[in-house]
C-alpha cells in the first residue's frame, strides 16, 4: 500500500495519468450511484453513459463540431489580445505609482462588476456574433494578468536587485534578468485564472447571444430539458479548461523551472 502511494505521489507523467483516471473513475462511480439511487428524475440527473450517448450523436449531426468552431475560435483570437494587454497595463501599473492611483481603482471597479451584468450591454453595442464575444472575453480575461503582473513586479526581491546595481547594471538588465523572471510564476498563474474566467465568458456571451456555440448548445438543452446534451456540453467545456491549465502549468515549468526545483 505505501509503495502504491508514493508511486502515485510521484512526479511522473505516468504516476499523473494515473492520478487522473482514478479521480475520474471516482467521480463516474459517485455520479453513476446518485443517477441510479439518488436522483431518480431523468430530467435533474442522467447516468454517465446516457451523456456519452448524447455526445456521440452531437458529434454524429456536426453539431458539436460547428458549436466548438464558434466557441474555440472566439476565445483563441480574443485570449492572446488579454494576454498581451494584461501584461502590458500590469507592468505599466507598476511602473508607475501615478497611473496605480488613478488608474488601478477604476480598473479594481470593472474588475468587480459580474460578466453577466455587461453582456447585454457589449451585444447591443457590437450585435451578435463573433465581435461582442471577442470583446467580452478580452476585456473579462484581463484582470487576472494585469494583477499578478503587477503584484508579482513589485514583489521582486529588494536584495536581488540591489546587487543588480552594484554591479552597476542597467534598469534593462535589472528588469530583464532579475524582475522579470521574479514575477514570470506570477504572471503564468494569472494567465491560468484568466483561461478558466475567458471560458466563464464566453459562455455567458453565447447565452444572451449567438447562433452556435457551446454556450448556445447548453442553453438550447437546458430549454428542452435534455439534461443529456446540457451535460456532455458542460463536461467538453471542463475538458478545455483542464487541457488549458496543464498546458500553462507545462508552460511555467519550462519558463521556471526554479520554481518547482
Amino acid at each position: 500500500m505505501r509503495s502504491f502511494m508514493d508511486f502515485i505521489e510521484g512526479p511522473t507523467r505516468t504516476a499523473s495519468l494515473a492520478r487522473f483516471m482514478l479521480c475520474a473513475i471516482c467521480v463516474l462511480g459517485l455520479w453513476q450511484v446518485l443517477a441510479t439511487y439518488v436522483v431518480t428524475n431523468r430530467l435533474l440527473l442522467v447516468p454517465p453513459m446516457d451523456v456519452a450517448r448524447a455526445l456521440r450523436t452531437e458529434g454524429v449531426s456536426g453539431a458539436l463540431w460547428t458549436n466548438a468552431l464558434a466557441t474555440v475560435s472566439a476565445v483563441a483570437a480574443a485570449f492572446p489580445i488579454a494576454v498581451v494587454l494584461g501584461v502590458g497595463i500590469g507592468l505599466a501599473l507598476a511602473s508607475s505609482r501615478f497611473l496605480a492611483l488613478t488608474v488601478g481603482p477604476m480598473l479594481t471597479a470593472l474588475n468587480s462588476v459580474p460578466v453577466v451584468a455587461l453582456a447585454p450591454l457589449f451585444i447591443a453595442w457590437l450585435g451578435l456574433g463573433f465581435a461582442s464575444k471577442f470583446v467580452i472575453v478580452t476585456i473579462f480575461s484581463i484582470f487576472p494578468i494585469l494583477v499578478t503582473t503587477e503584484v508579482g513586479l513589485k514583489a521582486t526581491d529588494k536584495i536581488l536587485v540591489e546587487a543588480s546595481r552594484s554591479f552597476n547594471a542597467s534598469r534593462w538588465q535589472i528588469f530583464t534578468t532579475v524582475t522579470l523572471p521574479f514575477a514570470l510564476p506570477f504572471v503564468i498563474s494569472g494567465i491560468r485564472v484568466a483561461w478558466a474566467r475567458a471560458l466563464v465568458a464566453i459562455i455567458v456571451a453565447e447565452f444572451f447571444g449567438s447562433f452556435a456555440g457551446f454556450g448556445f448548445a447548453i442553453l438550447a438543452a437546458g430549454q428542452s430539458f435534455d439534461t443529456a446534451t446540457l451535460l456532455a456540453y458542460v463536461i467538453v467545456l471542463g475538458v478545455l479548461g483542464l487541457v488549458g491549465s496543464i498546458f500553462f502549468e507545462w508552460l511555467e515549468r519550462r519558463l521556471a523551472p526554479w520554481r518547482h526545483e
